[in-house]
């Protein structure tokens, strides 16, 4: 009988690298298409955080994970052209170990992206430690379940239109199973929220460095949007008056190595600070089981509002 073989979830080839053995020893480039939508400038950024962290993940021991990541968008990213990553080993240590990763596209190698990716050894007993988190919010004693599959599709759809500069995928088109609460209704943008609980459909590999590469990819998925329903009156309806929004620069530390992408967490997005055209998402990460905090980050974004009054 032929071997039956195990079906990937959708995310574990958005984030999937192949070496470029021709180009040198650490050069690794994208199996898949970019993530992207006809008429936005650029793909999605996810792909690179994602793709990125299995780059430098492809030239440590397994027995070392990712414990952070520093991302800085340079540029837009051509959509349908091929992304090179040149990975640098720049530690080596027993416990710890340091990359950075450089994303390049075309013939003359521009650089758009660069990351700093730190690993920990995890094998090793680490003796007596601080050990404490953020709480998981009340709200996440609510089960995943209780909230319909496709609610994040129909809210995407109410609030934004489709001339909105925003990658909105299909359902089919999107990797992760959201249930997403309905926003808060205040005044003031720091008082704003997003939360819902996130998940993966099951993922082939128990390798630790695909979930973590899943994770970086989710990390910057639907975040902007923190800050764009947190400002209603200026954003407009449906989002009408964003001329632009790009991220550019995340800061994401993983605090569980072994976390899984296809297990239930719960998300929260709030927005600090928005001047000069920038603006600030925080995020958490809970695993609903343990109620541990998996992950937190920090994403800077670019937000352009078109003039009204010439409206």
């Amino acid at each position: 009988m032929p071997e039956t073989m195990t079906r990937g979830a959708l995310i574990e080839s958005l984030v999937a690298v192949t070496k470029a053995g021709e180009l040198g020893p650490d050069i690794y480039f994208n199996k898949e298409d970019l993530t992207y939508q006809e008429g936005i400038r650029s793909a999605f950024g996810g792909s690179q955080l994602g793709q990125s962290a299995a780059a430098a993940a492809a030239t440590v021991p397994p027995t070392f994970q990712i414990y952070s990541m520093q991302c800085v968008f340079l540029r837009p990213i051509k959509p349908k052209a091929k992304v090179h990553y040149f990975v640098e080993r720049t530690l080596d240590g027993r416990v710890f170990a340091s990359r950075i990763v450089r994303a390049t596209q075309g013939s003359d190698n521009a650089c758009f992206y660069t990351a700093t990716i730190c690993f920990q050894r995890n094998d090793l007993q680490t003796g007596n430690v601080l050990d404490y988190h953020v709480p998981i919010p009340e709200e996440a004693k609510v089960l995943p379940d209780s909230i319909r599959g496709g609610k994040a599709q129909e809210m995407m759809a109410a609030i934004t239109d489709r001339s909105t500069p925003l990658i909105q995928l299909s359902a089919k088109e999107e990797p992760f199973d959201w249930r997403p609460f309905d926003h808060p209704h205040v005044e003031e943008p720091t008082k704003f929220w997003q939360r819902s609980f996130v998940r993966s459909p099951a993922v082939a590999s128990n390798n630790p460095h695909v979930h973590q590469s899943a994770l970086a990819f989710l990390s910057d998925t639907f975040t902007i949007g923190a800050a764009l329903h947190a400002n209603p009156k200026k954003v407009g309806e449906k989002l009408r008056n964003v001329a632009m929004a790009v991220t550019l620069a995340t800061s994401l530390s993983i605090h569980e190595p072994m976390a899984k992408v296809d297990e239930w967490m719960f998300l929260q997005n709030e927005t600090s600070w928005g001047s000069d055209g920038r603006v600030v998402i925080r995020q958490w990460y809970w695993d609903v089981k343990t109620g541990r905090l998996i992950m937190s980050g920090t994403q800077e974004c670019l937000v352009r509002l078109k003039d009204t009054s010439k409206l």
